[in-house]
């Protein structure tokens, strides 16, 4: 097996000096600049934390939060991942610096923005791509080479999904610590509608079609959830549905937004075939009829896709960032230049419009063509922005519980929902078909307790100190959700207890989050997880922290010269009887699992995020104490950790 570092995409020995402005998302992208001939030089982030991380992980690079000191560096090329409402003036400063830029979605903001940007592309000769990645998983690319084949026939109709709820991200950074100042919430998350973000599921049917969008049109949904500034649908929290009619005359169901069931099945319906995937995996209907046979497909990388697979985000960003090299390198354009981006980019804006005039269609112009540019160059017309740095309370006088609302907010919102998720399926409880997968949801609202009273009293502290203002009906409709007289009465704690006790009597020790793991040192090992063994007894462990749902292993490397390496990590189950058992275990990083001393699982491609990378090992427990090892890479510096828990048949 080839080591990363020999690994060369390039034919070329031409190298790209890279800045990153905006050290939260922009970091994403890191381990697969090495494999590109990209050199990260510079970084930009007003966030100091993030700065650090940048500068732990790249030292001798140059950082700075200020914008005009980063753009004098001496780098040709931009990953551009500011706030989103930011994108086309600072592509614009970049370019007029003399940079390429692949910017983060989406483009812009206001039409007139968006002729302003492809016109100074136009201008500057310079690369420009946008960074929309989701059409570049393994299914969608498999798909993309099968339907330029001609399998699927013409697009009639397809039906594309990124319905993503991400409440605490209104009042934190994308690395989860909360936004700062404390009274404040997130430049743009706090308030910006969904229609916008709609670039996750149009993107991939451009890509896999050829085809581009031409009209679109919405009706608007008027009920949201609970947590979201916006009131009425008007920000993040609701369903943002929009149909849009495609080049080729077929027709396109775009679907975003944050509601009670996260999900991205994607359909489409070709003249000659079909494709689905979802929650029963990838499937095809091939024959030209709907009832030709269907059958589940194990779509597989294809060219450079298993070294993408190594670089996180599904393998999506590496391929951003390589259309984005290869067209500096070559001249040959990818998906999504200047005019593909602006073609993602404007149903979002036109598709908002039309729900606020009740269904309107609306025209997506080509910018392609100036008379279309012409016909929206003064068009700012936009979504009214909050007064973010007014912050929640109006400009009234902090109290010290004020100053931290968004660390409130954020442990209020995980608090609220862990009780919901428990209270709502009681309810239902004897229809669970499988009734011991109640336990662990009650066993989180247990561990989850004393986390819970803190919140809910702090956060009713700031509700009746300002009870008129944005922070507090916010708060007010989390406490509301999360039954804050009931959970907060003197027998609720007691029978809690009790339930759970006899639910553990009744199914056993069922799902049991193992969270007491003792590490080692960041080791400086170059091994192929493959190839590496038990620890020996000279390796020296220390206590590893668990935070929220996992084992935290940064505090290990984070602040470090040199990031990437290996860390053992032990751990134990104590059973209460011998028997048959499941370990469900994974980490963000490439990891091997022990136990007892003996290799039970490998997976060398593991990445970012831990959820998509857990395996359930059969195990035999002992009873008594069981030994755990992990031995992980720490994935360049990317990798946050490890789970771990078992499952016990009653």
């Amino acid at each position: 097996m080839k080591k990363e570092m020999e690994v060369k995409v390039f034919n070329t020995d031409k190298r790209i000096r890279l800045g990153i402005w905006g050290l939260g998302r922009g970091m994403s992208f890191y381990r697969t600049c090495k494999f590109l001939n990209i050199d990260v030089v510079a970084g930009c982030d007003y966030n100091e934390h993030m700065r650090t991380n940048f500068l732990s992980q790249n030292p001798g690079a140059f950082a700075t939060a200020d914008a005009d000191e980063f753009l004098k560096q001496d780098f040709n090329a931009v990953v551009l991942a500011t706030f989103c409402p930011s994108h086309a003036d600072d592509a614009i400063k970049c370019m007029q610096a003399g940079k390429h830029v692949l910017s983060e979605v989406t483009a812009f903001f206001t039409m007139a923005e968006g002729v302003k940007l492809v016109e100074e592309v136009e201008k500057r000769k310079l690369v420009y791509n946008l960074a929309e990645n989701y059409p570049f998983t393994a299914a969608n690319m498999w798909l993309a080479n099968r339907w330029k084949e001609g399998l699927f026939g013409e697009l009639m109709y397809a039906e594309y999904e990124y319905v993503h709820e991400c409440r605490s991200l209104c009042y934190t950074y994308i690395d989860g610590v909360p936004v700062k100042p404390g009274h404040t919430v997130h430049n743009w998350r706090s308030w910006l509608n969904y229609h916008y973000y709609c670039t996750h599921s149009l993107g991939p049917v451009m890509v896999i079609t050829g085809t581009r969008p031409t009209m679109v049109e919405t009706f608007p949904v008027r009920q949201q959830i609970a947590g979201y500034l916006g009131r009425k649908g008007e920000g993040m929290g609701t369903m943002t549905p929009s149909l849009i009619s495609m080049s080729n005359g077929g027709v396109v169901r775009n679907l975003m937004g944050a509601t009670t069931n996260d999900t991205h099945n994607q359909r489409i319906w070709g003249t000659l075939g079909a494709y689905e995937s979802g929650s029963d995996g990838v499937n095809l209907r091939l024959g030209a009829s709907g009832g030709s046979p269907k059958m589940q497909i194990n779509p597989k990388w294809e060219g450079l896709g298993e070294l993408a697979a190594t670089t996180g985000h599904g393998g999506g960003d590496f391929w951003t960032l390589y259309y984005f090299a290869r067209e500096i390198f070559t001249g040959e354009k990818g998906p999504f230049d200047i005019y593909g981006a602006s073609d993602v980019t404007i149903p979002g804006i036109q598709a908002l419009r039309s729900s606020l005039e009740d269904g309107k269609p609306m025209e997506v112009p080509d910018f392609r063509k100036k008379a279309d540019r012409d016909r929206y160059r003064s068009d700012d017309w936009q979504l009214k922005r909050y007064d973010v740095k007014r912050g929640v309370f109006g400009g009234a006088k902090l109290t010290d519980k004020a100053s931290n609302f968004s660390t409130t907010m954020k442990d209020l919102i995980s608090s609220s929902l862990i009780y919901r998720a428990y209270a709502d399926w009681k309810k239902v409880q004897s229809a669970i078909a499988k009734p011991e997968n109640f336990q662990p949801v009650a066993t989180k609202l247990l561990d989850g307790y004393d986390k819970l009273v803190t919140a809910y009293k702090d956060a009713r502290e700031i509700v009746d100190a300002y009870p008129k203002s944005d922070g507090a009906r916010v708060m007010s409709q989390m406490l509301e959700l999360g039954e804050e007289d009931k959970v907060l009465s003197a027998g609720f704690l007691p029978a809690l207890k009790k339930e759970v006790a006899a639910l553990k009597k009744k199914f056993g020790e069922g799902i049991v989050k193992l969270k007491d793991f003792k590490g080692s040192v960041l080791l400086p090992d170059k091994t192929q997880i493959s190839a590496v063994k038990y620890p020996g007894r000279n390796i020296a462990l220390s206590a590893l922290q668990y935070t929220d749902c996992f084992i935290d292993v940064r505090p290990r490397f984070t602040g470090k010269v040199k990031q990437d390496g290996l860390i053992y990590a032990r751990g134990f189950f104590t059973a209460k009887n011998a028997g048959a058992a499941n370990l469900r275990i994974g980490a963000d990083g490439p990891f091997k699992v022990f136990v007892h001393g003996k290799e039970v699982g490998c997976n060398p491609k593991a990445t970012n995020p831990i959820t998509s990378y857990l395996m359930t090992i059969p195990v035999t427990w002992k009873k008594g104490k069981n030994e755990i090892v992990l031995a992980m890479c720490t994935n360049s510096g990317k990798a946050r950790g490890f789970m771990a828990e078992s499952i016990v048949d009653g």
